[in-house]
């Protein structure tokens, strides 16, 4: 005799109970208010016993094993509330005298799909999902406390249902995410969080089978794979095992196919094919990639990738195949091999072989998808590139004083920014280090050439006491401050203490954000960024005195103080030094500097920040290099003042300096700084003398440094007073708002190109070359162009530059195109047409890119209306919105595609 299998009963949760017991009693009303409710049901509860009902009636659940334990329950007294009992007993096995004491004296049964269905407010079930089994009873069990939400469809699916309750099951909350964001993604991350998997094997076999299984038929490959690891015990290493994966079977050799078997167990009793684990493993690549961008207030994704990518390399190690990823895209050792290749390039590169591979390779490297987090190493190998390209470019000798300052500012500083990123160096691969060493000797050398150069230079010209017209230090202010003075203009004039030229080019780069430079002195030239002579010895007591004196002089702060106050601005101007501009506790300005700021009467506000120059005698925190607004003092918060009350900017500095690089102590007794001596003994190796009316010393003469590695007192992390060229030139930046109109007169709005070997080597296209045939407009719009390259991102490789010929070419068929004249003629303000054709020009002469402000200028427009005519030319050139003419760098710059330009208007030339 065969005994027949016992009946599964439903396992029901609170929510489901309350809806059920619910919907009895308002269907079935009784002169009972507190019934007793009998449900045919798994006799469980590890739930409060206590359960709310629907229509405000408190109930008490109470699970019975045995008739007998319905029988008990029966008979006690009750207070006032519903009485729940759960039980397994069959109702023909509880008898009259039970059933007729109950509600509707029968044991109300419950259908799960009844309940599901009504729960998501449909009206049934689709047959997809009354196929699995096991669902209905699933969907009751991992219902949430506040219900499935409602649809607005009678019909409850498949997809729709299975999404629900795999959102809760998987616990996507924890992710941050709705059933609608189920995805392989979200799947393959949600193996990784802690406890995911085990909680999954802990539901019922009927419900985790039957999950796994329309998971597998959503998502395909990817997911089959996922749940080949968790029932082979190894879900929780589902991601980094999907990186070695990536990593192997894209890889052919002994080391790899030797790997790729012993991966093989990882995956249990899996049929696996080379499909799946490749399907698999792009999978997980893309699902990481995602994690390691991650905005930056979800840092905790960010170190979930990078725990990610630790472990892969452990699983490598553990394979035998840390070798075999040296192409991967995401892995370290991926990113290490690049590294190493950069570095090889690098001293090939250096030793004057294959500049090309150096390009190839750095593009190789940023194209690593830990490019973002290791941004500071690609940084540092992009600078060494451009050393490399420098080294290999050609030097003019120098012309003169004037000559050697304004290229200071224009090439050498830049040349000096990139020495200081190479000298902060690579703290992991030696063969890194060692490239970074010799460029930076080599390079260092040529600089001190440079400064040898222009040490003679410089003595020649101090002994003649003929300035010309070089902008020195005493008459700066007289000749850029003054106007703005006598125009009644609000100005704020901001000396940053020993900031060089190269300090300067960082940042001019972040102050392009928020303002607009301009040449305080162009009149009718073409705009430049202006170079300052320092005074003589270049230490503050001397320059910075003379600076604020307007002519030559020394001083200290009280000094700068009394002649700043009784000289030519008087009553309108004031000046802050230190201690007086900072605030106390709880403010960043002091109250008497932000009310001068803020006060229109004082025309112009001078500040003085002395966080460059006192860095010099400690260095500074972190081994980054580099400044950066936030850098320097309170100057963050001084031109946001300066912002809201409308003052023009001007910010200098009184010397520049030189960086300890493991310099020499020369023995001096008659030193008075670090770089300048005042004694007899003539000018050995490293020095020059100086001797005229600029140099502040006894007898107007001293012996000064040019040599930057060189110095006569102790060391420190800095040291000005000497004549190299970043000691003597003194860098001036003029900036306004973007919206102002009343611009000062002679001020015209600049763009400082960036020195050409500061641009990347083009990389060699192995391509076909294009047909110069001109293609049919395509109906697919153009991706967007790329954003233009700020200061020190891994920029990416530029248009080569057209010739002059080339533009005037492109520039008469555009004019005389059909399709440009019926744009032109549809936009409401009117352009005229050499507007049109000077905007052109001058973006095809800068190769494309230029800010909206200088772009405007040498359109013949205010640049002030800069934004408008932009948005004009916009509507003539990007017909049916195609990205011709686009706004990148924030909405500062212009970027004009000639490619796509040919190709909208079917230009000659057009490619597709």
């Amino acid at each position: 005799m065969t005994t027949a299998p016992a009946q599964h009963l439903l396992r029901i949760n609170p929510v489901a109970l309350r809806q059920k017991v619910g919907q009895q009693l308002e269907r079935h009303h009784t002169a009972e208010p507190y019934p007793i409710v009998v449900v045919r049901a798994e006799p469980a509860w590890p739930h409060d016993r206590e359960l709310p009902l629907t229509d405000g009636r408190s109930a008490r659940v109470v699970p019975c094993v045995s008739p007998l334990a319905v029988w008990e329950q029966v008979a006690s007294d009750r207070g006032n509330e519903v009485l729940i009992l759960l039980t397994d007993v069959a109702e023909s096995s509880l008898g009259h005298g039970v059933l007729s004491r109950v509600f509707r004296q029968r044991v109300i049964t419950v259908q799960p799909w009844d309940l599901v269905v009504d729960a998501f407010g449909a009206q049934q079930p689709d047959a997809a999902l009354e196929a699995e089994s096991w669902a209905g009873e699933a969907l009751l069990d991992a219902m949430p406390p506040a219900g499935w939400p409602k649809l607005t469809t009678a019909v409850l699916t498949r997809d729709v249902a299975l999404r629900h309750l795999a959102a809760v099951r998987l616990g996507l909350h924890r992710l941050g995410a709705e059933p609608d964001d189920l995805d392989v993604a979200m799947l393959l991350r949600w193996s990784a969080l802690p406890g995911a998997i085990e909680a999954f094997q802990l539901l019922r076999p009927a419900e985790r089978d039957g999950l796994a299984r329309w998971l597998t038929d959503r998502f395909g490959r990817p997911a089959k794979a996922l749940f080949a690891l968790i029932a082979a015990g190894h879900g929780t290493d589902a991601l980094p095992l999907g990186l070695v994966c990536d990593a192997l079977w894209t890889t052919v050799s002994p080391d790899a196919a030797r790997a790729q078997g012993r991966i093989d167990q990882y995956f249990g009793r899996f049929d696996r094919d080379d499909q799946t684990i490749e399907s698999f493993a792009a999978a997980t690549t893309d699902a990481v990639v995602a994690m390691l961008a991650a905005p930056a207030r979800d840092a905790a994704v960010r170190r979930q990738g990078h725990a990610v990518l630790d472990r892969a390399e452990e699983l490598l190690i553990q394979f035998g195949a840390a070798d075999c990823a040296g192409h991967s895209r995401i892995l370290r050792s991926g990113f290490a091999h690049r590294i190493g290749v950069a570095a090889s390039a690098l001293q090939a590169a250096t030793a004057g072989r294959d500049e090309p591979a150096l390009a190839a390779a750095v593009v190789h490297l940023a194209e690593h998808e830990l490019a973002e987090p290791e941004a500071e190493r690609i940084r540092r190998v992009r600078m060494a590139q451009r050393l490399v390209q420098w080294l290999a470019s050609s030097v003019e000798p120098l012309a003169s004083v004037a000559d050697g300052v304004d290229r200071q500012l224009t090439q050498w500083s830049w040349v000096d920014v990139a020495l200081n990123h190479v000298w902060a160096g690579d703290d992991l691969h030696p063969g890194l280090q060692a490239a970074f060493r010799d460029i930076h000797q080599q390079a260092s050398r040529r600089r001190s050439e440079l400064d040898a150069a222009f040490a003679h230079r410089l003595a020649a010209w101090v002994g003649s006491g003929n300035d010309g017209d070089l902008l020195t230090v005493e008459n700066l202010l007289p000749t850029v401050v003054d106007p703005l003075l006598r125009a009644d203009r609000p100005s704020l004039l901001v000396v940053l203490d020993g900031m060089s030229a190269a300090v300067a080019v960082e940042l001019a780069d972040e102050l392009s954000q928020h303002w607009v430079e301009y040449d305080p002195l162009a009149g009718d030239c073409p705009a430049r960024r202006r170079a300052v002579v320092a005074a003589l010895p270049t230490l503050t007591a001397v320059s910075r005195t003379s600076l604020f004196s307007g002519c030559l002089a020394t001083g200290d702060q009280d000094t700068e103080v009394q002649v700043f106050a009784k000289g030519r601005w008087g009553k309108h101007s004031r000046i802050f030094h230190k201690g007086p501009g900072r605030g106390g506790a709880g403010e960043v300005l002091a109250s008497g500097l932000a009310q001068a700021v803020a006060d229109p009467a004082a025309t112009v506000v001078a500040v003085v920040i002395n966080t460059i120059d006192e860095s010099l005698a400690y260095g500074r925190e972190g081994y980054d290099a580099g400044w950066s607004i936030g850098d320097i003092g309170f100057l963050r918060s001084l031109l946001d003042l300066a912002r809201s009350s409308g003052r023009a900017v001007i910010i200098t500095s009184d010397h520049g300096h030189v960086l300890d690089r493991g310099s020499e102590l020369v023995r001096a007794a008659d030193a008075a700084s670090a770089r300048h001596r005042t004694g007899t003994t003539p000018a050995v190796d490293g020095e020059i003398e100086l001797a005229g009316p600029r140099v502040l010393a006894p007898g107007n003469r001293i012996i000064s440094l040019w040599d930057a590695q060189r110095r006569y007192r102790p060391g420190r992390a800095g040291y000005h007073g000497g004549a190299s060229l970043a000691e003597v030139t003194i860098p001036l930046m003029a900036f306004l708002l973007p919206n102002v109109t009343d611009i000062p007169r002679g001020w015209a709005p600049l763009d400082v190109p960036q020195p050409d070997w500061w641009q990347p080597s083009p990389v060699k296209d192995t391509r076909p070359p294009a047909t110069t045939t001109p293609a049919p407009k395509s109906r697919r719009k153009p991706a967007a162009a790329p954003a233009a390259e700020a200061l020190f991102d891994v920029p990416a490789t530029p248009a080569p530059a057209q010739a002059t010929d080339g533009n005037v070419e492109l520039i008469t068929a555009l004019l005389a195109n059909e399709l440009f004249e019926a744009q032109h003629g549809l936009t409401p303000r009117r352009l005229p047409i050499e507007k049109v054709q000077a905007a052109l020009t001058a973006l095809l002469d800068a190769n494309g890119v230029l800010p909206l402000a200088v772009l405007a200028e040498r359109a013949g427009e205010a640049p002030a209306r800069a934004n408008g005519f932009v948005v004009t030319l916009q509507r003539i050139f990007n017909v049916d919105n195609y990205p011709v003419l686009s706004l990148t760098d924030n909405g500062r710059t212009a970027r004009l595609d000639e490619r796509l330009l040919r190709l909208q208007f079917r230009l000659p030339g057009a490619t597709s």
